[in-house]
C-alpha cells in the first residue's frame, strides 16, 4: 500500500480519536529540587510557536513519567518504557490517565505578580538576560519567593517555554514582559535557598505527536 495513503489514514484515526498536540522541539535539564539534593535528569517537549502546553518526562532508569500540561487546566500522568518512549513519535493517551486542573486561582493571581529584568548574568561567558517574577504585595513575597528566568542565546525562535497552567504563564499571556527563549535556568528563591532549580544540558529539534482521548470525563 503506498505510504502517502498509509499516512492519510494514520492522521485520519487520530483526528477522529481526539485532540492532537505537536512538539517540535526537544530540551534536557538537571532538576534539583533543594540545595541538598542529587540532580534529576528530565526532559521537556515544547512548540516553539504555541507554549500552552508542554510534556515533561521524568527519567526513571528503565522507565519515564510523563506529564502533559495544557494551560485550560489538561493534564495527563503516565508510565511507560524509556526505550519505547523515545523511539516512538507519535503517543496516544486514554481518558483513564486523564484529569481536570481548576486554575482560577493562578490566573486571578496575575494582577498581584510582576515580571522584572535584573543585571544580565554571566554563565561560562556567556551574558545571558535575566528576570524574575515576584509579588508586588510585601506581606506575601516571604510565602511565595521569586521566580528566576535566565534565558538562553539564540533561542528566541522558542516563546518563553514558562509552564503552562502556572502563574508565570497567565502573567505572560496577559501581555507583562517576559522574552522569548528555551530557559538556560529556572529556580525558586525563597527563604535563601533556591529550589527547584533546572539547568539546561541541551536542546535540539524534535518532532513528537500526543493525542488525548476525545470525550474524557472530568
Amino acid at each position: 500500500m503506498n505510504k502517502h495513503f498509509l499516512l492519510l489514514l494514520l492522521l485520519i484515526s487520530f483526528a477522529g480519536f481526539g485532540q492532537r498536540y505537536e512538539f517540535d522541539t526537544f530540551t534536557e535539564y538537571q532538576f534539583i529540587k533543594t540545595e541538598k539534593a542529587d540532580a534529576e535528569k528530565t526532559f521537556e517537549f515544547s512548540n516553539s510557536k504555541d507554549n500552552s502546553y508542554i510534556l515533561s518526562v521524568l527519567d526513571k532508569g528503565k522507565q519515564v513519567t510523563l506529564t502533559f500540561l495544557h494551560a485550560s487546566g489538561q493534564k495527563a500522568i503516565l508510565k511507560m518504557d524509556k526505550a519505547r518512549f523515545f523511539e516512538e513519535e507519535d503517543l496516544i493517551v486514554n481518558c483513564s490517565s486523564t484529569e481536570k486542573q481548576d486554575l482560577t486561582s493562578a490566573k486571578n493571581a496575575v494582577v498581584s505578580f510582576d515580571f522584572q529584568k535584573l543585571n544580565d548574568t554571566i554563565i561560562k561567558k556567556d551574558t545571558l538576560q535575566h528576570y524574575v517574577i515576584k509579588t508586588v504585595d510585601k506581606k506575601a513575597a516571604a510565602e511565595t519567593g521569586e521566580r528566576h528566568f535566565i534565558i538562553q542565546k539564540s533561542t528566541d525562535f522558542h516563546l518563553p517555554n514558562v509552564t503552562p497552567g502556572t502563574i508565570p504563564y497567565f502573567c505572560w499571556a496577559s501581555g507583562k514582559e517576559l522574552p522569548s527563549g528555551l530557559f538556560r535556568q529556572t529556580y525558586i528563591v525563597k527563604d535563601d535557598e533556591s529550589i527547584e532549580k533546572m539547568v539546561l544540558v541541551k536542546y535540539e529539534k524534535l518532532r513528537k505527536i500526543l493525542v488525548l482521548e476525545r470525550g474524557c470525563q472530568y
